[in-house]
């Protein structure tokens, strides 16, 4: 496992990290699915632990995922190595329905709820949930900053949506980004790269493996079943165009072993990039994730991907 630091603030970070979203389960807010079908709690909790036998130190979570699931097991399964782990989670869907919440008495219950489910002191990387842009105002920002000023806090950020909202984190002071990069979505990383680089913002890659559709395994017949977040997302027509995309990139498997391998050494390539966080429900999902730290892409397959993809 190679390493990295996160932006200015000092922290050293694994360029592969774990996202725990999935192994909160499956979950619902307001009727709607919220969260990942088939995962097993056991299963899940030997996952995070063989991540870390591996080298992964950076662990991020949600308060939301599995609605307070997902921090639980994290923090069971790093018993023993929380101090030395990187803890990160977020902060603003409400864990029960449909709605955010970003003012300071919530903000500041729910980190007190999720040192509680994690079992520590203090959060290492705490981060405002995509708050919307009329949300993200100096008093918000001000908070975090107060959060950190606090000790409960080792240094905040924001998981954006849009270009835009990231600007606006950079701007107000955020610490790092968590951004949807991969190779069938660079944009976002393409426009917010360059100014997290010279505003020593450190930068969260989530989804490099394309809600999955980068691992090879789903095709132009797939149906996510009802309780799988995917559902609500991927309509019959999404699903065949990015079946299309994907069979598009068979030439990535003449130097990386799987498809997942090469999509997360392609968001390795840029240097503002701090970690990647592949989620994952298995210890053998995670061994596979790891395989892609301290291996670039070649610069040839670098450009077949800009040239299917992106803007050069």
């Amino acid at each position: 496992m190679e390493y990295r630091t996160l932006g200015k603030t000092g922290i050293r970070v694994s360029e592969i990290g774990l996202g725990c979203w999935a192994i909160g389960g499956a979950s619902f807010r307001g009727g709607q699915p919220t969260g990942w079908a088939g995962a097993d709690i056991v299963q899940s909790l030997e996952t995070v632990r063989r991540a870390w036998e591996l080298g992964v130190t950076l662990y991020d979570t949600a308060d939301a995922y599995g609605r307070g699931k997902s921090e639980v097991l994290v923090g069971l399964g790093l018993l023993g190595h929380k101090p030395e782990a990187i803890l990160a989670t977020k902060v603003g869907n409400s864990l029960a329905q449909p709605g955010q919440y970003f003012s300071p008495d919530y903000i500041q219950g729910a980190l007190d709820a999720s040192l509680t489910r994690l079992e520590v002191d203090r959060i290492d990387l705490y981060q405002l949930h995509g708050p919307p842009l009329d949300a993200m105002t100096d008093e918000l920002f001000g908070l975090m900053n107060g959060l950190k000023a606090s000790g409960k806090v080792r240094a905040w950020g924001v998981s954006i949506g849009s270009v835009a909202e990231g600007m606006r984190a950079i701007e107000g002071g955020a610490e790092a980004l968590q951004l949807v990069y991969n190779i069938l979505q660079p944009e976002a990383g393409d426009a917010l790269f360059p100014v997290a680089q010279a505003k020593g913002v450190g930068i969260l890659v989530r989804v490099p493996l394309a809600s999955g559709w980068l691992t090879g395994k789903y095709n132009a017949r797939t149906v996510f079943p009802p309780d799988d977040h995917r559902s609500q997302r991927y309509t019959p027509a999404r699903v065949a165009e990015t079946a299309a995309k994907v069979a598009q990139l068979d030439f990535l498997l003449e130097e990386a072993d799987t498809l997942a391998e090469a999509a997360l050494r392609f968001t390795l390539a840029h240097p503002a990039v701090s970690t990647v966080i592949p989620g994952a429900k298995t210890p053998g999902q995670v061994i596979e994730n790891v395989k892609a730290s301290g291996r670039p892409l070649s610069a040839e397959a670098l450009r077949r991907i800009r040239a299917l993809f992106g803007k050069s």
